[in-house]
């Protein structure tokens, strides 16, 4: 009997541990977040898949430096055989090619398959780095509708006070009705406002959900990393953000291994102009009553050159260096296009750093002009329409804060996507 109630007991308390474990929400970080759609998302398995059929693409291509093995046989029976004459016959035959020479063919098509693979290998982390950015402005939305709406829940709270005050002059013979009034609609107003941001906040971590694969209950509690404490010190390295921009975008890299690969396919269609020089070698076995040899081998050199088919050599050569041609302006128009989004960038977060600086200063004065505002009504020598305006002020310099930290935030992102670094972790 013992026994069954210490075993109850403990299932009991095991039970309400793993329950309490589920109720309580785990703080979530960035990483994890990036980590989550990184293994998830099924646009990145399929490049990864890409990227393995690339490599394969080598193998492919070397399999030319190896000889060729063959076996063919074949036999049957003469019409001589129906007449009582032996005329049953079979061969078979094992040849074994070589290509020698073609001016370089085999080593282009694999010098093309290798170029290939890095462009591939680009084109992989061309999509991480699109998912990683867009989580990362995703995660900041949440913890901007966040912030968002907890200052509106301050707001409500303020507006409930403010009430309070409004309605407690009112029952003294202090104040007008209309004051109690105007309480009331700020309060509703506010309240509005507050499940308007609440639904927007819920909006958000489903669209992290959606990207990162993750239950939108494990998003509830997001690592606060909303604080810029290290403005200023991003865009010292302006002068050479062009350069690693050149260097890390992975769309240019993979623009630049394309052209490779189509210069290597150029070599190997001016091959195709050279003859093929080969060594075939072979073994012959022969049955046939009529011929008393039954078996033989040979070894050739084989000379083999296409001299002329319609000219489509020379029209295949001038369609590849088009296509060359059409890779290096595509390379041109990226580096033009680096150039504008990294000044873009470089606009918005030198913008958004002054905006933060601003908007801060200015929750500084709206808080301490909203303090001598509630001073002022509760003496009866301020009015509730003064107590609002500053009540609103102090709310929407707090609400520009926010924006304005978001802002910074996202250029922060862009940039990091174009030129490959996590600024982020520099101080």
């Amino acid at each position: 009997m013992k026994k069954t109630i210490f075993f109850l007991i403990a299932f009991y308390v095991h039970i309400s541990w793993q329950t309490m474990a589920q109720s309580e929400p785990t703080i979530v970080t960035l990483n994890q977040c990036i980590d989550a759609a990184l293994m998830n998302n099924p646009s990145i398995k399929q490049s990864e898949n890409e990227a393995s059929i690339s490599k394969l693409g080598i193998k492919m291509a070397q399999s030319g430096l190896y000889p060729v093995a063959s076996v063919e046989g074949s036999g049957g029976l003469s019409d001589q055989y129906r007449l009582g004459n032996d005329y049953k016959f079979g061969t078979a035959r094992l040849t074994i090619d070589q290509l020698l020479w073609q001016k370089g063919k085999t080593k282009s098509s694999i010098e093309q398959a290798r170029f290939l693979k890095e462009a591939s290998i680009a084109s992989l982390e061309a999509s991480k780095q699109e998912l990683i950015v867009s989580v990362k402005k995703i995660y900041y939305t949440c913890l901007q509708q966040n912030q968002l709406y907890l200052v509106a829940q301050d707001n409500v709270s303020k507006a409930e006070l403010f009430l309070e005050y409004a309605r407690e002059r009112y029952k003294v013979g202090n104040g007008r009705k209309s004051d109690v009034l105007k309480a009331e609609s700020d309060l509703a107003e506010a309240e509005f406002e507050k499940e308007s941001y609440q639904n927007s906040l819920k909006q958000s971590q489903n669209e992290l959900s959606m990207l990162t694969g993750l239950p939108a209950n494990n998003l509830l509690l997001l690592a606060d990393t909303w604080q810029v404490d290290n403005l200023g010190t991003y865009t010292k390295q302006a002068d050479s953000l062009f350069s690693i921009a050149f260097q890390n975008y992975p769309e240019l890299q993979m623009m630049n291994s394309l052209g490779l690969s189509q210069q290597a396919k150029i070599q190997e269609t001016i091959a195709e102009f050279y003859p093929q020089i080969g060594v075939s070698a072979g073994y012959d076995w022969s049955y046939n009553p009529i011929i008393q040899r039954q078996n033989s081998w040979y070894t050739a050199i084989t000379l083999r050159w296409n001299i002329f088919n319609g000219n489509e050599k020379h029209y295949r050569l001038q369609s590849e260096k088009l296509r060359k041609t059409n890779y290096d302006n595509q390379v041109d128009e990226m580096k033009k296009f680096l150039i504008k989004e990294v000044s873009n960038c470089l606009i918005s977060i030198r913008e958004a750093e002054s905006q933060i600086s601003l908007t801060s200063k200015l929750m500084k004065t709206t808080s301490e002009n909203l303090e001598i505002a509630k001073s002022q009504f509760n003496v009866g020598t301020g009015s509730m329409l003064e107590l609002t305006d500053a009540r609103v002020k102090d709310l929407s310099a707090k609400q520009k804060n926010i924006q304005a930290i978001t802002a910074f935030k996202n250029a922060l992102s862009n940039l990091e996507r174009l030129t490959g670094n996590n600024y982020e972790n520099k101080k």
